[in-house]
């Protein structure tokens, strides 16, 4: 049995687009682990929204945006961190460079942190 050139190829970006749809699949279920953990474990802070950029990323025709906080816990120094959320335009436009928001973070691992209004969706 032969195959041709363009079996061969078809079949390759096949098995590329169902690795690449797995991986995705596994990544988001493991952020979205994290963050079932965070709301039930993490610690509440304010924190100062320093940055908002769009990913180019969609979820259900809602942009996800990156944004990047100053958090300032009750206990500790401040620290700084990125957090990726889906977000509507509404939320979007209200959150500019210098607003306050309140966050939750993991205290083993501060780069993770959730915003604390999104948590209402997780449960």
């Amino acid at each position: 049995m032969e195959f041709n050139n363009r079996e061969i190829g078809a079949t390759l970006i096949l098995v590329c687009m169902v690795a690449f749809w797995t991986l995705s699949s596994i990544r988001r279920r493991i952020a979205e682990e994290r963050k079932k953990k965070i709301l039930k474990q993490g610690v509440q802070a304010n924190a100062t929204v320093l940055a908002i950029r769009p990913t180019g990323e969609y979820l259900n025709n809602l942009p996800e945006f990156q944004v990047q906080v100053q958090v300032q816990p009750k206990a500790g120094n401040d620290f700084v961190t990125e957090m990726r959320e889906v977000l509507p335009f509404a939320k979007y436009d209200s959150l500019r460079k210098g607003t306050q928001v309140l966050v939750k973070y993991d205290p083993e691992y501060y780069k993770r942190a959730i915003f604390l209004q999104m948590a209402e969706t997780l449960i």
